[in-house]
């Protein structure tokens, strides 16, 4: 089983740099070109199914890309719950501690990293049961990218789930 993990194209938001988590928001002209790009590198790769989290960004995306793969959309791969921080600034919180693994931190609304850590590692289980022997490509957001980024390559010893970054239509491998 192969997965790759895209992330949907641009967006409003991701221009300027705030979270959006569950915020339901299009792609921006770029993020279309940026999805068209993404199109023609799979065009070469043996897929046999787009599995999209339901937002609009990432389902604009998966059209874009899909080429008549058929398209499942999954709210397991619906963004990281930003609660109380939706549509912030990245830079008005820690971001090091809002992504700390370890921490565990409890907030009012946001979804903690565990949790969500949880919630893709059982989707991960559950695909290897359904589609073992299949080529997937998972649309979704940075955070969910990013867990799965530390759920195949270990939790770093401090915790901090923030050093790696996610560009919009970035594409990542793996093998199961």
């Amino acid at each position: 089983m192969k997965i790759y993990v895209v992330r949907h194209g641009e967006t409003i938001e991701n221009a300027n740099n705030c979270l959006v988590g569950r915020i339901n928001s299009s792609l921006t002209e770029n993020g279309i070109e940026q999805a068209k790009k993404l199109r023609k590198y799979f065009e070469d790769k043996k897929i046999d199914l787009i599995i999209s989290s339901p937002l609009d960004r990432c389902k604009q995306t998966a059209q874009l890309i899909s080429n008549k793969i058929p398209i499942i959309y999954s709210d397991d791969l619906l963004g990281r719950d930003h609660g109380e921080f939706t549509g912030m600034p990245r830079d008005s919180i820690n971001f090091d501690e809002y992504w700390n693994y370890y921490k565990d931190i409890k907030y009012k609304n946001a979804e903690s990293v565990k949790t969500l850590y949880n919630r893709v590692a059982k989707l991960i289980e559950d695909l290897k049961k359904k589609y073992d022997d299949k080529n997937i490509i998972i649309v979704t957001h940075s955070g969910i990218i990013r867990v799965l980024y530390y759920y195949f390559k270990g939790i770093p010893e401090d915790g901090i789930l923030s050093e790696i970054t996610i560009r919009n239509c970035e594409v990542f491998e793996y093998d199961i």
